[in-house]
């Protein structure tokens, strides 16, 4: 069963009105035409119980301009098609920059089907985009929070494994190298217990360097001090191990931030860095932090 088109037709001669109801009937759209006639029924009105608005454009005591005033300010409302004598070119061009889908002068009501018809596609297809792009930006929104919750539950599980680092491996390191040195302190020359001593000390040392490397990468405890002390903590270290010269500048010695954008940050430039050993063949860097 078709659904029969709702249209407010706001018109000051009975005469127009029925004309326009028989050209609409003639043209077998199924169309259900409301008349008003006045500025105090236009605002009685429920525009959302409309698919479209025929409005004249002189009518007793107001104007078509009037009528879109109050049409646009409805959120959603219906295409507006200006049915009218002649009006002047100028006011009808006015009438279509202000947002009335289309004009039609009474002369050429046949037309009448065929400007209602396209103007309820175009208003679909503006309706369908508006919406599209609602939608995109609220997916794009919802993509947003995603990364920001994953990437906070990154940090949280590297701070977590840091802490494991340092509580539970580092202090088994720690502990086994004291025990080695107690070994060593007291181990006799002889059958070469020392020397294999001291090898174990030494790969034990490198395994202590190596946890420490891995936990200062996952949190280093210096950005506990600020963002300017953790990236000159980075500078130094990069430059240490690439021999790349860095050069830090700083609009303050300490920017106040939230915590999550001081991470932030902080990653950005040690990213940064990275690109930088790996691709840039640089030998001079400059970073330099403002808030």
């Amino acid at each position: 069963m078709t659904v029969a088109l709702r249209i407010l037709h706001i018109e000051d001669s009975l005469a127009d009105h029925q004309l326009a109801r028989i050209t609409l009937q003639r043209s077998g759209l199924a169309c259900e035409l409301t008349h008003i006639d006045t500025l105090p029924a236009l605002h009685a009105c429920t525009l959302h119980s409309f698919d479209a608005v025929l409005a004249d454009y002189r009518l007793p005591g107001f104007t078509a301009i009037d009528v879109w005033q109050h049409v646009a300010a409805q959120a959603g409302h219906p295409p507006c098609i200006l049915l009218s004598g002649a009006i002047g070119e100028a006011a009808a061009v006015d009438a279509m920059r202000l947002g009335f889908s289309d004009y039609l002068l009474k002369e050429d009501i046949a037309r009448l089907p065929h400007v209602l018809t396209r103007a309820l596609e175009v208003h679909e297809a503006r309706r369908a985009r508006e919406q599209a792009v609602a939608e995109l930006a609220e997916s794009e929104r919802r993509l947003a929070e995603l990364a920001e919750h994953l990437q906070s539950s990154i940090e949280a599980e590297r701070a977590a494994i840091a802490r494991e680092i340092h509580d539970d491996i580092g202090g088994a390191l720690t502990a086994v190298k004291f025990d080695l040195a107690w070994i060593d302190r007291h181990a006799p020359e002889e059958g070469g217990i020392r020397s294999r001593t001291h090898t174990a000390l030494d790969m034990l040392q490198h395994a202590l360097g190596a946890s420490q490397r891995i936990m200062m990468n996952l949190r280093p405890p210096v950005l506990d001090q600020g963002l300017v002390a953790a990236v000159q903590w980075l500078a130094k270290n990069f430059e240490r191990r690439t021999g790349i010269t860095v050069q830090l500048r700083s609009s303050a010695a300490r920017i106040p931030m939230a915590p999550d954008v001081q991470l932030v940050a902080y990653r950005t430039a040690q990213e940064a860095l990275t690109n930088v050993s790996k691709h840039a063949q640089a030998t001079h860097v400059r970073i330099e932090l403002s808030d």
